[in-house]
């Protein structure tokens, strides 16, 4: 299928919407090169031929509340899509380094493979992971969906999460899980 968004004609009601996407930690000096130097001189591209331009930096978008029931990565997949839907491409940058980068426990496990996962982990595990997931019968077919981190402190949070993707990749693994299914416990946010 043709891309559309290459023969739009430019108006002044056209924004550049530009999703940014990197490990945090290690990009701290190109994002904020970038938020310093490069954005404002594309804004000003933008204003000289009746368009605007929004750089899309989750750094500062994504709340604390937000966080901490555990929506990160759908606002972030959410925002790609409108970048998407708004602007022609490019619409996404992705800042690559040495680290892999976060590895987010999954929003959403369907039941089906929620239960082949923990059919092989350890009864620790298993408690772990009726911790920190609920099964709602209300979704077709039915879903197993993270609990909100309610007070847990966002150091602690980080430990808890790694034994949850630790102990979901595991039951993955053992379960022969397909590779479609392996996403969401195999890659990074950034991948």
């Amino acid at each position: 299928m043709p891309d559309s968004s290459a023969a739009r004609p430019l108006h002044a009601s056209m924004t550049f919407r530009v999703f940014v996407s990197s490990t945090f930690n290690d990009f701290i000096a190109e994002r904020n090169a970038l938020q310093e130097h490069v954005w404002p001189r594309l804004q000003a591209l933008c204003l000289r031929h009746g368009a605007r331009f929004q750089a899309i930096d989750l750094r500062w978008g994504v709340s604390e509340q937000a966080s901490r029931e555990q929506q990160i990565m759908q606002i972030c997949l959410g925002e790609i899509q409108r970048c998407q839907e708004v602007t022609p491409r490019p619409n996404f940058i992705v800042l690559l380094g040495d680290r892999y980068g976060w590895r987010p426990a999954p929003e959403i496990i369907p039941e089906n493979e929620f239960d082949a996962i923990v059919a092989h982990l350890s009864d620790e595990q298993r408690d772990l992971l009726d911790d920190w997931y609920a099964l709602d019968e209300n979704a077709v077919p039915p879903e197993y969906c993270l609990l909100p981190r309610e007070d847990v402190a966002y150091d602690d949070w980080i430990e808890i999460e790694a034994d949850l993707h630790d102990a979901l990749l595991q039951g993955a693994r053992a379960a022969g899980l397909g590779e479609e299914a392996m996403i969401k416990f195999e890659r990074s946010a950034s991948e």
